[in-house]
């Protein structure tokens, strides 16, 4: 396994020649990141993990037959080939 000597000086001249919406990307990255292994529950306590059992816009479709629809559809426009 290749074992990379970066030094904290490199990081942060790499980190300026990127745009300031770059930076702020790399930035929430490694706070997630850090909060993630700091906190184990961080994954349950996730945005998007807590609207689990809240959207109910497809509750009463049947998947199968809707899917069978849209197969039908793509089969009639020549999409599926």
């Amino acid at each position: 396994m290749l074992n990379l000597q970066i030094t904290k000086e490199q990081v942060f001249s790499l980190l300026e020649q990127l745009s300031w919406t770059e930076q702020q990307e790399i930035l929430q990255y490694l706070s997630q990141k850090l909060h993630s292994q700091s906190n184990p529950d961080y994954a349950s306590e996730h945005p998007i993990n807590q609207l689990s059992g809240k959207i109910t816009a497809f509750q009463e479709i049947n998947a199968l037959a809707w899917q069978e629809q849209i197969r039908s559809e793509w089969d009639e426009t020549g999409l599926s080939h």
